[in-house]
């Protein structure tokens, strides 16, 4: 599937090999994407706690005439998605590779794999990832805030392509 920019990305079920490439993409995007919190908040085994009974997508680089990436493949991102509450609960991309619509090809697929509307939550403080949401079509719920004072969330939602 090609991103936004041409790159040639695959989006599949993350396999158990590819957890420490998760953890590690989930750890430095938290800690950027909460930059409020301390540095020590974060730690990546808490991967593996977020995700425990949610199915993982995962976006890696298509292989095929991408220079040194044609013998790796590298993934770049990930979603994870609680199909029973049709809630998609993180969302991360290396920050290596963000602004090449990857994020946004994973909304999708996750929304595939729902088949009909989604919600997802946001810190209110998160003002870049409240806008690629937005951007994408995603719609702040009116009265549906969360996660208590200290760090409150808005709730999104959006139906099926």
């Amino acid at each position: 599937m090609p991103a936004e920019d041409g790159l040639r990305i695959n989006i599949r079920f993350a396999t158990v090999a590819d957890g420490p490439r998760c953890a590690d993409i989930f750890l430095h995007g938290r800690r950027a994407a909460f930059s409020w919190q301390p540095e020590d908040r974060f730690g990546l085994d808490d991967y593996y706690d977020c995700v425990d009974g949610e199915e993982v997508l995962v976006a890696e680089l298509d292989g095929a005439g991408a220079g040194a990436w044609a013998t790796t493949r590298l993934v770049v991102g990930f979603v994870s998605v609680d199909a029973g509450d049709r809630f998609i609960h993180t969302l991360f991309i290396d920050p290596l590779w963000r602004g090449r619509g990857i994020g946004s090809a994973l909304l999708r697929e996750a929304l595939t794999l729902l088949r009909g509307s989604a919600e997802l939550a946001c810190a209110s403080r998160n003002a870049a990832a409240r806008a690629f949401y937005e951007h994408n079509g995603w719609t702040p719920v009116p009265g549906a805030e969360g996660g208590g004072d200290a760090d409150p969330l808005v709730v999104y939602r959006k139906s099926a392509l």
